[in-house]
């Protein structure tokens, strides 16, 4: 999404910048998370290995990191569309049947989302007196992080059932100004 152009404006220039913020920011917090995990556990393998110090928390931190890093990139992948597609027929629709294909398929993925949202929020709720052995985390903040990635992946489906397909090119900057 960062070598294409946006649109020329309007709505779908907005959305355009919106997006690209929102991808950005879960690519960063992501990879910001992931080095703080690896950090995180070669500072235990090292602590545990040749100071004899035991860091039995790390594992329950880890954890939390880890669900939080795959809910961002959950929502990076699918604002970029890099998600996994089975391609079996598309290539063969028309203009229209692609049109009608995109939105179902961005339709039944805002069902996924919904439910899976609501499972996840349910499921915070009951386990709002659950904790870490060591620490004593709540289990909710495992939920909340569920919780936030299909919520902005429901919108971002929404916005694709009422949107559409939107075609953003992918020439450069440099490809369109070149004489």
């Amino acid at each position: 999404m960062d070598e294409t152009l946006p649109p020329a404006g309007g709505v779908d220039r907005f959305a355009f910048g919106v997006l690209r913020l929102v991808t950005r920011v879960c690519d960063a917090l992501g990879v910001a998370i992931l080095v703080g995990i690896l950090g995180l556990v070669v500072t235990a393998v090292l602590a545990r290995d040749f100071l004899n110090w035991g860091m039995p928390w790390s594992e329950e931190v880890v954890s939390l990191m880890a669900i939080y890093a795959v809910g961002l990139g959950s929502i990076s992948a699918w604002v970029r569309s890099d998600h996994l597609v089975v391609d079996l027929f598309s290539h063969r629709l028309n203009g229209l049947g692609r049109q009608v294909q995109y939105r179902f398929i961005a339709l039944v993925s805002l069902g996924f989302f919904a439910l899976a949202g609501w499972g996840a929020w349910v499921m915070a709720k009951a386990s709002a007196y659950n904790n870490t052995v060591s620490l004593g985390i709540s289990f909710t903040y495992l939920y909340y992080a569920l919780l936030l990635s299909f919520a902005c992946m429901a919108l971002i489906a929404l916005w694709q059932v009422l949107r559409g397909p939107v075609s953003w090119g992918v020439e450069t900057a440099h490809e369109e100004h070149a004489p």
